[in-house]
């Protein structure tokens, strides 16, 4: 009978320890998911993101996605030799350009696109087909003069309409690199275009 007391005894500890262990779950999985939750809202308020800096960010992601992916195309299919000096600037001034992007999202807790959409989406569909003369034109208008313009539009209006200090500074700093790829992707349409014209006139 003291030996039954005993595994008694020791049944009820082990049952008293199995339903204290099962509570302490049952609280600690709500305390944690919404310890979660709240440090990403935090991460959300804090950032404080209004519908156009985020439309900035996304189409800033975007574009600069657009020149890397399209200028490496064109590293290989490119038959002018401006252009391909042209993609090499866009790939060497894209590259830091975008690293501070992403860094200026992640600390207003935006993720930029990872993959182009729409236009810009068809714009590289396109250029995937094409080679020579044809890949050159539809490059330079496209890409060079096209997207920078848009680009260069994109960054002037955030400059000028937000209250965000840090996406405000990383618009003004990099418009100067942008109007630069516009005037010099200007130049290559007409080059390019230039270069048709005379093409024609010899056949």
């Amino acid at each position: 009978m003291p030996g039954a007391l005993r595994g008694n005894g020791a049944c009820r500890r082990y049952i008293s320890f199995t339903i204290t262990r099962q509570a302490a779950m049952k609280i600690s999985i709500p305390l944690l998911c919404a310890a979660t939750g709240l440090t990403l809202m935090h991460g959300v308020i804090a950032a404080d993101l209004t519908d156009d800096d985020q439309r900035f960010l996304r189409e800033a992601g975007e574009h600069s996605l657009l020149q890397k992916q399209a200028g490496e195309l064109a590293m290989e299919k490119a038959n002018h030799p401006h252009l391909k000096r042209y993609a090499g600037k866009i790939l060497d001034d894209h590259g830091p350009a975008h690293k501070e992007l992403e860094v200026l999202a992640s600390a207003k807790g935006f993720t930029l696109p990872i993959e182009l959409d729409g236009s810009k989406r068809g714009v590289m569909e396109d250029l995937r087909q094409l080679k020579d003369a044809g890949f050159d034109r539809q490059y330079a208008d496209e890409v060079a003069a096209d997207a920078h313009e848009d680009a260069v539009e994109l960054y002037e209006d955030v400059a000028e309409d937000t209250n965000d200090a840090e996406i405000k500074a990383y618009a003004e700093k990099r418009l100067p690199m942008l109007k630069q790829h516009l005037a010099s992707g200007q130049e290559l349409e007409e080059l390019i275009e230039n270069t048709r014209r005379n093409a024609d006139a010899v056949k």
